[in-house]
């Protein structure tokens, strides 16, 4: 079939039939709802970018499955350093053109990170997992399906493993094994993306301990629409804005400021064919499954920060000019100092690419450097919230208390916003609130938190540097160095 563009992708959603609830009503079109629609021209918006020959070789990738056919690069394991290093320039790209979450980051992070587990499952079991994984990866090539991911579950007490919750449906589970394949119950939480998506893997967020944690060690590929799948959007305040304000009050016209369109995701008691089973209790496995898809989602996370941290050195430098202060040397020291917070994050970005090397497991799968993509996760998160501190500085008291759109529409009032929320008087006052409303989207909308959470939080990150920052080596080297042992030929 071959690439798509966007309008054939929101073809394909009017053809699927999710139930979808949103403030308490069901939601009967996608495509118009206020919430969903931004999301949809988000993902869209990809589609149309990979068709566009300039961006080919950044955008789209040859597929070893379809001999040779290109496909979108959201589609292909990372076989080689150079698919890391290009994945970091493709969603960088991105970034800078959405503004907001891709939303098809998670859907890649599966297809390597199931890829490297189904490969072990059946060496050494014998199982044929990765086959029905190659089979699945071949259709959603083929027809440039836009598959997300789910991994995040309710988790219930976070004191106690799946197999000791009260609730033993705190965490997805099989229920039910049949000769044709599984019936499955439980939850996701904070999935970006599935509510209109085409296909959707889902795998499990934590390790299991014993046998009796193999229920719930189950990942598998479902269609958005399957029967006994119910999607509750989670609300917060960019979507209230969706609501209640003009498009122009979402600060992101386009593509919206609710980092995408999250939703609480129910399974109840879904059927999942055997060809679509790429786990199904193989418990042992789940910590390799967890780390290679964690280790996948920072990837990802370095990579994205640094360039919408430089859209919001563009959003303060622009409000900077609007408010008639862009050539104060305290605005310049702040607006240089968010530059070196992105810069080096992106670093650290393509560092952890470069580094990247062959899996050990011989999947054939190729991993980014552990130790520097946990640093560089952890150093964009904390550098998003220093320029989310700056930019706050630089666009002023504004940023937070922008009128809507809707007041300066009306004759009634227009004048007067005309008037007094003018600064420079060669910024048109539109263009002032226009920035406004994009640096309060990035600053004090569900982004940040949604940045700060997106792949667990820092402490997890924490625990992963101290594993791989090999002490004992850098001890040993410090003390052949001062002379405490002898220098080994």
């Amino acid at each position: 079939m071959g690439l798509r563009t966007g309008a054939e992708y929101i073809e394909s959603l009017k053809k699927r039939k999710p139930t979808i609830y949103c403030l308490g009503e069901k939601v009967d079109n996608v495509l118009e709802h206020p919430v969903l629609k931004s999301t949809i021209a988000t993902v869209a918006r990809t589609f149309d970018l990979a068709k566009n020959p300039k961006y080919e070789d950044l955008l789209t990738v040859e597929s070893p499955l379809l001999n040779g056919e290109r496909i979108n690069r959201f589609l292909q394991p990372f076989t080689s350093v150079d698919h890391l290093v290009k994945r970091q320039h493709q969603i960088r790209f991105l970034q800078r053109r959405l503004g907001t979450c891709a939303l098809r980051c998670t859907g890649l992070g599966m297809v390597n990170s199931l890829w490297e587990m189904t490969f072990k499952i059946d060496k050494t079991k014998g199982t044929h997992y990765n086959d029905r994984l190659i089979d699945w990866l071949k259709y959603i090539q083929k027809y440039d399906i836009y598959e997300t991911g789910c991994m995040m579950d309710v988790k219930g007490d976070r004191s106690l493993r799946p197999s000791k919750q009260p609730d033993p449906d705190m965490f997805l589970r099989i229920v039910e094994r049949r000769k044709n394949g599984i019936v499955v119950r439980g939850a996701k939480a904070s999935q970006s993306g599935p509510a209109v998506s085409n296909e959707t893997a889902v795998i499990p967020c934590v390790y299991g301990h014993d046998e009796a944690d193999a229920p719930y060690a189950v990942a598998f590929a479902v269609p958005t629409d399957e029967k006994g799948i119910t999607y509750i959007m989670q609300h917060n305040t960019a979507d209230a804005l969706a609501y209640t304000g003009d498009d122009r009050d979402l600060g992101n016209p386009k593509y919206g400021g609710g980092f995408g369109s999250t939703s609480l995701m129910i399974f109840d008691d879904v059927f999942i064919p055997n060809e679509r089973v790429f786990m199904a209790g193989e418990w042992e496995f789940t910590p390799l499954l967890v780390r290679t898809m964690g280790l996948m989602a920072r990837m990802w996370q370095c990579g994205c920060r640094p360039a919408l941290m430089e859209l919001l050195v563009g959003a303060a430098a622009a409000a900077a000019e609007a408010n008639g202060v862009a050539k104060a040397t305290h605005i310049r020291n702040k607006l240089n100092d968010m530059t070196i917070h992105s810069q080096t994050a992106w670093g650290l970005a393509l560092a952890a690419a470069y580094l990247g090397k062959p899996s050990p497991s011989g999947s054939g799968i190729c991993l980014p450097d552990s130790l520097t993509v946990n640093v560089g996760k952890y150093r964009s998160v904390e550098g998003y919230w220093e320029c989310c501190k700056l930019a706050n500085d630089i666009g002023g008291g504004m940023v937070t208390t922008v009128p809507s759109f809707k007041d300066y529409d009306n004759p009634e009032t227009h004048d007067w916003m005309e008037k007094y929320l003018r600064a420079n008087q060669a910024v048109p006052t539109e263009h002032r609130m226009r920035i406004m409303r994009l640096l309060q989207c990035m600053v004090e909308g569900p982004m940040a938190g949604g940045i700060h959470q997106s792949g667990g939080p820092l402490e997890n990150q924490k625990v992963i540097i101290e594993r791989d920052a090999e002490y004992e080596q850098k001890i040993h080297d410090a003390k052949v160095l001062c002379g405490i042992i002898e220098e080994e030929d």
